[in-house]
């Protein structure tokens, strides 16, 4: 389970976000709202380990997500679908994260298969992916593990 209790992050003089609280149940797909600057990534990446909050606290299966060994197999998160490198194949992209986190390598063919993208997509560069393929092929990546929690 995942749960965000009091979290704030402050830059300066600026308050990204604002004493937030919430749950999320195991098997659960959370996906975050809002317009630009609200807080949404900022979130995630407290959530993550990636930003020290001001206040607060995030944990997923009651541990910080940088105290999980290979937290990679407990929680899956898409921060930018652009983020992958470009010279390699979608299904390349898929097999390097299923490799770093010692999952099955069945994985790849079922989030291809998940998210729509036919095995001649998949063999194709990311650099020609459109955005919406990039952002299957982010949500490909983050639906990879299958956490315990």
């Amino acid at each position: 389970m995942i749960e965000v209790q009091n979290l704030s992050k402050r830059y300066g003089d600026h308050l990204a976000v604002d004493d937030i609280s919430f749950t999320c149940r195991p098997g659960s797909v959370t996906g975050f709202l809002g317009p630009n600057g609200a807080g949404k990534s900022t979130t995630l990446r407290m959530l993550a380990g990636l930003t020290i909050p001001t206040a607060g606290s995030a944990t997923i299966g009651s541990h910080r997500y940088t105290d999980i060994p290979n937290p990679g197999t407990q929680i899956g998160v898409l921060l930018d679908a652009s983020a992958q490198h470009n010279g390699r194949t979608g299904r390349e992209v898929l097999t390097i994260a299923s490799r770093t986190m010692g999952l099955d390598r069945g994985r790849v063919d079922q989030m291809l298969e998940v998210v729509g993208l036919s095995p001649k997509e998949a063999k194709r560069r990311v650099g020609n992916y459109s955005l919406g393929m990039r952002q299957r092929l982010g949500i490909a990546v983050a639906l990879m593990p299958t956490p315990r929690c």
